[in-house]
């Protein structure tokens, strides 16, 4: 990221869910990252405060603002950012 993108930042409100609701302790974040961060920036922002998770965060799902988004997506300020893990079940 360049030092323009870094001198001013958003802030997102970060939803996590399954074994990353355990592994993070909480089921809610609040991530501040520079400004045009996407959604794969937002990912690394997790990974960074938890290393034990980077594999199962990168194979987890966006939706930002209740629609799913690809890694790609520039988040905006006061976005809602679901994090969502594969998860199974019957």
């Amino acid at each position: 990221m360049d030092a323009a993108r870094a001198a001013t930042g958003i802030t997102v409100n970060v939803l996590l869910f399954a074994q990353l609701r355990g592994g993070f302790g909480t089921d809610e974040l609040t991530a501040s990252l520079p400004n045009e961060a996407t959604g794969a920036e937002l990912l690394a922002w997790l990974s960074q405060r938890n290393p034990t998770l980077a594999g199962l965060l990168d194979v987890s799902r966006l939706a930002v603002n209740c629609e799913y988004v690809s890694l790609d997506h520039r988040l905006q300020d006061g976005d809602e950012v679901v994090v969502m893990p594969p998860v199974s079940g019957g």
